[in-house]
């Protein structure tokens, strides 16, 4: 028996999240339906990350152990033919009995996409943040920059567990025009808290609407509440890209 790491790009749109539910549609329950096709017996597959409701990936990772007597090429061919379009597996490899996707990783990281538009983009819109007005870019890279380091980020998001840490660094900050109306936002941290992405877009987009300033976010950043920016940016324009490992693993 083989342990597997699974490579995964998906559009979250229509799905209630990563993470299995008894009487929704998620992108787990979809890859364990696919595998059992294939004579797959384990309980569960394990993974990176649970991404929310309508979030993407390009680069979420899984794992799972299989008697596969074939190729890791048909492997792959075999769980794309099984899943629905919206996910494919991108690539399928070999790893060590040991090795856990999550507890393994030793960064993440996630891309956040805005486009200013007044008009709605129906080839955008299930992947982008549209907001129909100007923001001040500048002061949004200002911003950004701000995040990178150690902070307690209780103010951006909650741990997972009740008595878990807040405490997270942020390797990767950064604003990006990628387009005359596109703009990505780029964010590395060795974790992240529920919501944590999201609440930091929100609240850079405060300040580039120049209803909030750095002040605010430093505040913040020092555990001061309550929240500089109620609310969260739009699951819709994030995505899971990378997730990191140490040379052994």
């Amino acid at each position: 028996m083989e342990h597997y790491q699974l490579i995964i790009a998906y559009d979250g749109t229509e799905y209630r999240g990563f993470q299995r539910q008894k009487k929704s549609s998620t992108i787990q329950g979809e890859l364990e339906s696919a595998l059992r096709k294939i004579g797959w017996q384990g309980e569960t597959i394990q993974a990176a990350g649970r991404t929310d409701t309508g979030v993407h990936a390009t680069g979420q990772v899984a794992t799972f152990f299989h008697d596969w007597v074939h190729s890791l090429s048909e492997l792959k061919a075999a769980l794309n033919t099984h899943l629905p379009p919206s996910i494919a597996v991108q690539s399928v490899s070999t790893v060590p009995e040991d090795f856990h996707p999550r507890y393994d990783a030793v960064n993440r990281e996630y891309k956040y996409a805005i486009t200013i538009s007044d008009t709605r983009q129906p080839q955008k819109e299930r992947y982008v943040w549209r907001i129909n007005r100007e923001l001040d870019w500048q002061k949004m890279r200002e911003s950004a920059d701000l995040f990178v380091g150690k902070h307690d980020f209780s103010q951006f998001g909650r741990a997972l567990k009740d008595d878990g840490s807040t405490v997270r660094e942020v390797l990767i900050s950064q604003w990006e025009q990628v387009a005359l109306t596109d703009h990505e936002y780029t964010i590395c941290a060795d974790a992240f808290l529920y919501h944590m992405v999201r609440r930091i877009v929100n609240a850079m987009v405060k300040v580039g609407e120049g209803k909030i300033d750095e002040p605010d976010i430093r505040k913040a950043l020092n555990g001061y509440p309550p929240r500089i920016a109620p609310g969260l940016a739009p699951a819709c324009g994030l995505t899971l890209t990378k997730v990191r490992y140490n040379d052994n693993k």
